[in-house]
């Protein structure tokens, strides 16, 4: 089953740079060339949030959960585990799942949504009122989960597959056996998971509890550092 959870940045602490010890050292280079604040906190509490729903979903120990990245740069957990995240606005969001998953989030904005017409397939363009915000974001969301579970972003390919209103996927050259789910988040954003099993959580998880989590950890860590 996937299992996702959803956390805001803005509960975040001025100091959290404490806990970049937790994270990879690719992430920890990404997040030290971010310019914005906001993109650190982002990918910082999603990367603290997919480790923290690892170690108590599977009772993993937080040393087993080390990512890595498959030959589409998708990051996993082995071969057997696998995640995806998810971040804009005021939230980050992460899938978990034994099977390969895609997730994605959006804060909604105005904007001239005719310009993007040529992103949908003749079907989706008789299917939905795409020049509506809410059904832009709608298939925007469910689109790009799709294509994070496949491995790439919005490109030719992408735009030939057709998600329908059941969040079936139709692909003219091949069988797709995952599907779409919209789920909320918050009012004034959009959400979608794409996943090959069923969607068994939505929760959203208190910054206190991913800190309270790593707290202990920390402190574990830096006795073992006095000590030896």
């Amino acid at each position: 089953m996937t299992t996702i959870a959803y956390c805001k940045i803005n509960e975040m602490p001025t100091d959290w740079q404490r806990y970049l010890p937790f994270l990879e050292n690719d992430v920890v280079e990404r997040v030290g060339r971010m310019r914005k604040t906001e993109d650190q906190l982002r990918t910082v509490c999603a990367h603290l949030l997919a480790k923290m729903m690892f170690v108590t979903t599977y009772e993993k120990e937080l040393s087993e959960v080390r990512f890595t990245k498959d030959s589409n740069g998708k990051y996993q957990l082995g071969q057997d585990l696998h995640f995806n995240l998810s971040h804009s606005g005021n939230y980050v969001a992460c899938a978990i799942s034994h099977f390969p998953v895609g997730i994605d989030v959006e804060q909604q904005v105005t904007r001239d949504f005719s310009l993007f017409q040529t992103l949908w397939s003749e079907e989706e363009n008789h299917l939905y009122k795409l020049l509506e915000q809410e059904a832009f974001y709608a298939l925007w969301t469910a689109k790009e989960s799709y294509g994070k579970y496949k491995g790439f972003g919005l490109h030719d390919s992408l735009m030939e597959a057709t998600i329908r209103q059941d969040g079936t996927i139709h692909h003219p050259a091949s069988r797709v056996t995952a599907r779409t789910i919209p789920f909320f988040l918050a009012p004034g954003y959009s959400a979608a998971v794409c996943l090959e099993d069923s969607l068994e959580t939505v929760t959203h998880t208190q910054w206190a509890q991913i800190e309270t989590f790593f707290t202990k950890r920390l402190r574990h860590m830096r006795k073992n550092e006095l000590t030896n």
